[in-house]
């Protein structure tokens, strides 16, 4: 960074906004946070934003901001810069954050879905730096994912694609906030894992995942279980691996569908690597094709929570001619 430009990266996400100076080699110069607050509306937290990224250039002299990268945990348009349904955003259906900020801090800004941001991250900086076409999976309290497809983004018609998450992977599986049955997300995520215990523990299986949640159904979380899981409980051993095994049938689906050379998978629930990861490997080669049932091109995320920050700078770096467009 000889000559001190960097971006504005923005992970902004239902509890807090995280920022960072980010360089065009993916070096990271600060960071920090504010809460989101969403409840009272995307233009106060955009001027938060704004008096955030004012206290982070005041304590790093020497640095020029010259542009905006956002990434945002909802379904964006990013042609038309708008905000579509963001589940933990409700209030900010239509909105566009980038023409707010932008009229804050006199900067061009390009915003995007965070999983995208967060493959275009492993891409550009990470772990998929050498190759041409790479999906992200990130399995946490949902599941998301992105698709950098020939080293470009694809967001398909709307902005909309990478919804990983909704893959069916089990047809008679329950109710999707999405509107559809069995989808990933209610079969493996963090919160899906958290449904399948709470139910079996209702049902009075021993188990050692009650007392380590005090006791009360409602603190029963993924955590709960992988700790439960470390101490040999059955209950939790057998939910983890219910919920990699779902995780597998949709990378089987991925690879077949989109044939790419790389398959990271980030998040905190995949972080399992006792139970959770050898279910997804082996029922990845058992519905895959017959020539996928060999190498199982699947990776751990080596960038982790800056993976979205990353690619957050990436799209801008792009976008503003240093380096080439991910966003044709």
């Amino acid at each position: 960074m000889a000559d001190g430009r960097v971006v504005f990266a923005v992970d902004l996400g239902g509890t807090r906004m995280r920022g960072a100076l980010i360089s065009p080699d993916g070096g990271i110069l600060m960071r920090d946070a504010v809460p989101t607050q969403p409840s009272r509306g995307e233009p106060a937290a955009m001027r938060r934003l704004a008096g955030l990224l004012d206290r982070m250039t005041a304590a790093t002299p020497g640095v020029e901001v010259v542009g905006v990268g956002m990434a945002l945990a909802g379904p964006v348009d990013p042609v038309a810069a708008t905000v579509h349904n963001p589940p933990n955003l409700p209030t900010w259906d239509g909105t566009s954050p980038t023409g707010d900020l932008s009229a804050n801090v006199g900067l061009p800004a390009w915003v995007h879905n965070d999983a995208s941001l967060a493959a275009l991250g492993e891409y550009v900086y990470g772990i998929g730096r050498d190759v041409r076409h790479l999906v992200m999976v990130t399995v946490g309290t949902g599941v998301g994912g992105g698709l950098v497809l020939d080293g470009v983004v694809y967001g398909g018609l709307r902005g909309f694609a990478g919804e990983i998450g909704h893959l069916v992977v089990e047809p008679n599986g329950p109710p999707c906030p999405c509107g559809g049955c069995g989808c990933l997300e209610v079969m493996a995520s963090g919160t899906a894992l958290a449904r399948m215990a709470r139910e079996r523990l209702e049902s009075v299986e021993p188990s050692i995942v009650l007392s380590m949640a005090r006791g009360e159904l409602s603190r029963v979380r993924a955590e709960t279980l992988v700790r439960a899981e470390a101490r040999a409980d059955r209950l939790a051993g057998e939910v983890l691996r219910a919920g990699g095994r779902y995780l597998g049938v949709g990378i089987a689906t991925l690879r077949s569908v989109l044939d790419p050379e790389l398959i990271v998978i980030g998040g905190g629930v995949a972080g399992n690597s006792h139970v959770f990861w050898p279910a997804m490997a082996e029922a990845a080669r058992k519905h895959g094709m017959r020539g996928d049932k060999s190498a199982l091109p699947v990776t751990p995320t080596a960038l982790g929570d800056d993976a979205g920050l990353l690619g957050a700078a990436a799209m801008a770096w792009g976008e503003l001619g240093v380096g080439p467009s991910y966003l044709k």
